[in-house]
């Protein structure tokens, strides 16, 4: 296990979101992060901010992710035993912020991001987007 405190923790997320399109740092008292380690990535914990690219420079990446920050850590006063991220991807020429839970089961995930209204979640071992299938209504 690799922990970083937030400022450090932001620098990389910053640059995986810009070379890798997208970052997804794992917190579980809100102030210390690392790279998640298996499990499920699953959003919709917190209002999806988007940013385009061409006007997120870095401090304004700064100031938007420490904000989600501070969601994480409320949501971590309310359950103590989960585990949340500040996650960041580039979707259709912007930056996406949200906070997502780690989830054990993909079948689990799947079933939560069609509670919460999302379109995937991320298989955090296969590196991958899993898009959810959603029920006729």
């Amino acid at each position: 296990m690799n922990t970083m405190f937030s400022t450090q923790a932001l620098r990389l997320a910053y640059g995986k979101t810009l070379m890798d399109d997208g970052s997804s740092l794992i917190t579980s008292d809100g102030y210390t992060y690392e790279l998640p380690h298996g499990g499920y990535m699953v959003g919709g914990l917190a209002g999806e901010t988007r940013i385009p690219l061409d006007i997120c420079e870095s401090n304004l990446f700064h100031s938007v992710w420490l904000q989600y920050a501070k969601q994480v850590r409320k949501l971590i006063e309310a359950n103590p035993s989960a585990s949340y991220a500040v996650g960041t991807w580039v979707n259709k020429g912007c930056i996406v912020f949200d906070v997502s839970e780690r989830i054990a089961s993909s079948k689990e995930a799947g079933e939560i991001c069609v509670d919460r209204g999302e379109d995937a979640f991320y298989d955090v071992d296969r590196n991958i987007s899993v898009t959810v299938l959603k029920p006729n209504k």
